[in-house]
């Protein structure tokens, strides 16, 4: 890795090679050190969420077992009581 030393100016702005005129995600790691590093930005309307490609579709045999688990509700396997347990423990 190349490393640069640059002295910021009276408004703590510093010219860095390769950054000009990009949008730049700027992070503090701690008091004395920042990384920066490019972002990739998406234009809104190329967005897409994982909610847009609902309802999805399922089979007969996949909606009948879904509504029947719903009607009787399976018991908890012991996986699911530890975490009601820790659950209860840690959030009363």
């Amino acid at each position: 890795m190349k490393t640069l030393i640059r002295t910021a100016d009276a408004k703590g702005r510093v010219a860095l090679p390769g950054f000009a005129n990009t949008t730049l995600i700027i992070e503090q790691v701690d008091d004395t050190e920042y990384r920066v590093r490019k972002a990739q930005v998406i234009p809104e309307k190329e967005l897409r969420f994982p909610e847009e490609s609902f309802p999805i579709q399922i089979t007969e045999r996949d909606a009948a077992r879904l509504a029947q688990a719903l009607a009787k509700p399976p018991l908890p396997n012991k996986a699911a009581r530890r975490a009601a347990q820790r659950l209860r423990k840690n959030y009363g």
